[in-house]
């Protein structure tokens, strides 16, 4: 019996069929999403539309799914269109297909109602050929009518809790703008709330040129700035660093009443000024605790122009952050992280009282401060048993509030040696190696802190029994 072999056109039929499922499964798939703008401030009822344009740029038909994820108070709205339609609210999963080269727009519309805060959509689109092509982006608007915005400008290091936490304790309604996916603010932006809180943990190209522009805008137009970040004074004023200029230096000083110093004080406390509006009594330490523990090499700063010391260093006692009126708003600067303060409490005092500081009204006389302390403290003798004298000298041409206390290493306060008022002119204040408790004290290091008015200073001694 004779074999039957395939005729001629069943071959030619299966060798097409072949390559077309060979050429179907080397098909390389791809698209390109091109998307403007994904962050916007709106009032109440005032629809935000974020338009998209999609491509599929692979060499074949493809289909895709888009998936919408919101998050946002109740009663707030997001929809989706393509091509002419647009879909209801309900509608959060639509499939379209696109010819190779084809596109279309993508639209994703906000609109924030009743209740004030932040809404966003995750929007994620994925092929149906190739489960593995998949781009994921946010759309978000925050409503006008809060207190405080934070812009987290980390870089993606995760430190907005520590902000909106201690702004919620203080009583205040606040929103976080996102820079990452966000983009730029503008100076109109942010006019819509009394402050702005900036936090750039330790990215400080978390502050560019477009930044710096719109906060000049903000606060010379009556907004009040609370700024912190480690190293960015450094990075922004000291001529050995990349992103210096003389354009930044100039904002730093200008608009923040700030210059450089030194790099990584070498503390990790921080105190409060006597009688500063905003510190006075405080006493922070800026690593450890339940805080980010990031203050690896916190900035020592100095004032510029008419701004005021608001709080020092432990150790040295340079400056850690500065207080500064420019235009009709305020600023406050901190050249330490504020994520890295190490309890909850010690957060929401600080937040509580800069921020009660930068909002209120401000009266130009009010915050220039001469300087109190006129020479820098010193120990004679030192080392020292058991007694030993410290001297500085008070400026100015009035009594001044003034504290004198000594420190253990661990920053333990050991001893008052004043607390009170303190006439210009030399002052000489003795020291007998014991504690407030009249105990004898061992051999070790100490440190006598002075603080008269505004100005401190911090000097080591040696008791050796």
């Amino acid at each position: 019996m004779r074999a039957l072999r395939p005729s001629p056109l069943i071959i030619a039929l299966s060798a097409v069929l072949v390559l077309l499922t060979a050429g179907n499964a080397m098909a390389q798939y791809s698209f390109d999403w091109s998307i403007p703008k994904q962050g916007a401030v709106k009032d109440m009822l005032i629809l935000e539309d974020f338009t998209t344009t999609f491509t599929n740029t692979s060499a074949v038909t493809d289909s895709f799914r888009v998936t919408l994820v919101k998050e946002m108070p109740p009663f707030w709205q997001a929809t989706l269109c393509q091509g002419p339609i647009c879909y209801p609210p309900s509608y959060t999963v639509h499939i379209f297909s696109l010819e190779p080269g084809e596109s279309t727009n993508l639209d994703f519309a906000l609109t924030a109602a009743l209740d004030e805060g932040k809404g966003t959509s995750t929007v994620t689109v994925e092929s149906l050929n190739d489960p593995g092509l998949v781009e994921t982006n946010y759309f978000s608007i925050i409503s006008s009518g809060l207190e405080i915005l934070t812009v987290d400008a980390d870089g993606g290091a995760a430190y907005e809790s520590y902000f909106t936490n201690a702004i919620d304790a203080s009583g205040r309604t606040t929103a976080t703008w996102t820079s990452s996916y966000m983009g730029a603010l503008e100076g109109t932006d942010m006019a819509n709330f009394d402050a702005v809180v900036w936090f750039v943990g330790t990215n400080s190209q978390g502050l560019d040129n477009t930044d710096r522009t719109s906060l000049t805008e903000y606060v010379s137009n009556g907004g009040n700035l609370f700024l912190t970040g480690q190293n960015l004074a450094r990075d922004f004023c000291d001529p050995g660093s990349p992103l210096y200029t003389t354009e930044t230096h100039a904002w730093f000083g200008e608009l923040l009443g700030v210059d450089y110093l030194a790099d990584n004080a070498a503390s990790s406390l921080v105190n409060g000024v006597t009688g500063d509006p905003i510190s006075d009594g405080m006493v922070l330490a800026i690593n450890g605790g339940d805080g980010a523990d990031n203050n690896a090499s916190p900035d020592e700063i100095i004032t510029s122009g008419n701004s005021v010391t608001a709080m020092t260093y432990f150790t040295g006692g340079q400056d850690a952050a500065i207080r500064a009126a420019y235009g009709e708003g305020r600023t406050f600067f901190s050249a330490f992280g504020f994520e890295g303060v190490a309890t909850v409490g010690q957060r929401d005092d600080m937040m509580a009282s800069v921020l009660n500081w930068i909002t209120a009204r401000f009266t130009p006389a009010q915050d220039q401060v001469p300087i109190q302390l006129v020479s820098k403290p010193y120990v004679t003798p030192n080392p020292f048993n058991p007694r030993t004298s410290l001297k500085f000298e008070v400026g100015g041409s009035q009594a001044v509030n003034s504290e004198v206390v000594i420190y253990d290493l661990r920053g333990r306060k050991i001893r008052r040696l004043h607390s009170g008022l303190l006439s210009p002119g030399p002052q000489t204040m003795a020291w007998d190696g014991r504690d407030d408790g009249g105990r004898n004290l061992a051999s070790g290091v100490f440190l006598a802190r002075v603080v008269v008015g505004p100005d401190a200073q911090t000097v080591k001694m040696t008791l050796a029994r």
